[in-house]
């Protein structure tokens, strides 16, 4: 079997977009982002982060990218010092070699490929550098822009979770896509 091995630093550069370890000075641009009303209302599950709250995340990720092995890697996806989104790989299983990938993209870049861009850069990193075998993701039934990302990225649908998460009082379902280092 192969091992997990640990990326540090990740800069994992697109046609459009880099993405990259987050910086202290990435606070205010990810706090707008978070705060955003159609981030909230499409992406998020809990209610909006505070400025202090964002500040504290980015010194938990930092802290846990030096995890061994790493357990998540949290990327900025930026074009120059703009921020765009961000992208997330969490190593859900050693033994298993398993992933999970996630991405938010500003709602002002919507519609534009950024979510498939991140998406393949973070299956690049999984099933390269990394070594996973398989990578999953989850998203919304009516998030139709999210599962069209999903797919277009290789990832197949594998079926529905039911009331898989609760969500401000709400349970959602979520739809479960999968692929595997064979099918790339």
């Amino acid at each position: 079997m192969t091992p997990i091995h640990s990326v540090r630093p990740v800069r994992l550069t697109g046609p459009r977009c880099v993405l990259r370890e987050w910086a202290d000075g990435d606070v205010p641009a990810l706090h707008a982002m978070l705060t955003e009303p159609r981030v909230l209302d499409r992406v998020l599950d809990e209610l909006a982060p505070t400025r202090d709250e964002v500040q504290a995340a980015l010194s938990t990720w930092r802290e846990e990218a030096g995890g061994e092995p790493r357990p998540a890697y949290r990327l900025a996806a930026v074009d120059g010092d703009r921020l765009l989104g961000l992208g997330t790989l969490t190593v859900e299983s050693v033994p298993h070699l398993r992933g999970e990938i996630g991405y938010v993209v500003h709602p002002d870049h919507w519609g534009r490929g950024l979510g498939t861009e991140i998406a393949g850069q973070l299956l690049d990193l999984a099933f390269g550098a990394v070594g996973l075998h398989r990578v999953e993701a989850t998203t919304r039934p009516d998030h139709v822009a999210s599962r069209r990302v999903l797919e277009k990225a290789g990832m197949r649908c594998e079926g529905i979770s039911r009331d898989h998460l609760l969500v401000r009082g709400s349970w959602w379902d979520s739809v479960r896509y999968a692929i595997l280092a064979t099918d790339r």
